[in-house]
């Protein structure tokens, strides 16, 4: 079930559980990036809301969050970016 924080704010905010699944991550992986800074090694989690101690995410945040990710056409083009 997705929320809106605002009456008149489109964007919809996601809970933590259908956060992680729009990520393809599981909650507790996601849970844990908050302590750690990073989703995957080297890849900082998306930034979230607090709502009283309810953790949200905006669904504009994680899209423009994984837009910015960098994509790959092949493993060799991935290695000659380490």
């Amino acid at each position: 079930m997705t929320i809106s924080l605002k009456e008149h704010d489109s964007t919809p905010v996601l809970r933590h559980a259908e956060a992680a699944r729009y990520l393809g991550v599981s909650p507790d992986q996601l849970r844990l990036s908050r302590h750690t800074g990073e989703l995957f090694k080297g890849v900082s989690t998306p930034a979230y809301l607090k709502v009283g101690h309810a953790v949200r995410y905006r669904k504009s945040t994680l899209d423009t969050w994984l837009a910015a990710l960098p994509e790959f056409k092949s493993t060799a083009e991935y290695q000659s970016m380490k």
